[in-house]
């Protein structure tokens, strides 16, 4: 027996059900254009951009008329519930081609969101106890977080570099990437994060670290880390972005700033693997850790 039109409707969440008016419609097309190629396009917005392009051409221009009334179809058809996508069809009744396209937009979006919601499911009930872990007693203990980082290993160090909140200062990493043992990736990320280009080019405030992005750099430059066994992978448009700063401080033509490109790319020997990580300040286990220690 074939499923009710409103079965999958806890795969859409109602905004406008009687369409959305043209500003919204134009903010929603040109969402995610400049979406990098390893950034995931929702598939409503894909499918609603494909559907524009082929109502209006790939030029977004001021709507009215049957163009703004098939593009506001399609919203609804890729965005809103079945009963107001049943309404637009009821709509195109007289215009069968359309209102085909309109039928085989939506199955196909429903059956690309049909895995994404299971997966989603999946990431929740895996980390359903992430509270649980953020409160199991630690295998250390001192009376500070710097105290707690001395007795970490390097893989840790990179975890808490790769999520450290930059409003609590820069002596938990001042240690860290003053130790041989820091693995150069870890010395680099945070080298980038700390805006490099604009520390270089004295646009940084006072407040903004300078001298620790300065010494850091300085050691890079050197050769001060003898171990570089970590991979980066940083997302495309975060590794972009790290590239400009450090081309931006390279451009001064002085030391310590010549440092060259390859180290952001550097493809490393194997991933980190932590034991702890740092939120809000606060040491707790890296969730995978627990989870596979003490979470069965």
């Amino acid at each position: 027996m074939p499923l009710p039109a409103s079965a999958h409707d806890h795969l859409f969440s109602t905004f406008a059900p009687e369409g959305a008016p043209p500003q919204v419609l134009n903010t929603i097309y040109h969402q995610y254009r400049d979406a990098m190629p390893d950034e995931r396009v929702p598939p409503q917005h894909a499918h609603f951009r494909a559907l524009v392009d082929r109502i209006i051409g790939a030029n977004w221009r001021r709507l009215d008329g049957i163009e703004l009334r098939r593009v506001g179809s399609a919203y609804v058809s890729c965005f809103e519930r079945a009963e107001a996508f049943e309404f637009q069809l009821a709509l195109w009744r007289v215009d069968p081609g359309f209102r085909d396209l309109l039928v085989k937009t939506r199955e196909q979006l429903i059956a690309e969101l049909i895995p994404l919601a299971a997966a989603e499911s999946a990431r929740r009930a895996h980390f359903s106890r992430w509270k649980e872990c953020r409160s199991a007693p630690l295998d250390i203990e001192a009376d500070s977080l710097l105290g707690l980082i001395q007795q970490m290993a390097p893989d840790d160090w990179h975890q808490i570099v790769l999520g450290w909140d930059w409003n609590l200062g820069v002596a938990e990493l001042g240690w860290i990437t003053a130790q041989r043992t820091c693995d150069r990736a870890t010395a680099v990320f945070a080298l980038c994060a700390g805006s490099p280009g604009d520390v270089a080019t004295r646009r940084a405030r006072h407040d903004d670290h300078g001298g620790f992005v300065r010494e850091l750099a300085a050691r890079i430059e050197g050769g001060f880390y003898p171990t570089a066994e970590l991979a980066l992978d940083l997302p495309m448009r975060q590794r972009f972005a790290f590239e400009a700063e450090l081309a931006t401080a390279r451009a001064t033509g002085v030391s310590p700033w010549q440092i060259p490109d390859a180290l952001i790319s550097y493809e490393g020997q194997r991933r980190h693997v932590p034991k702890y990580a740092v939120s809000n300040g606060r040491v707790h286990y890296e969730y995978e850790y627990w989870l596979g220690r003490f979470g069965t």
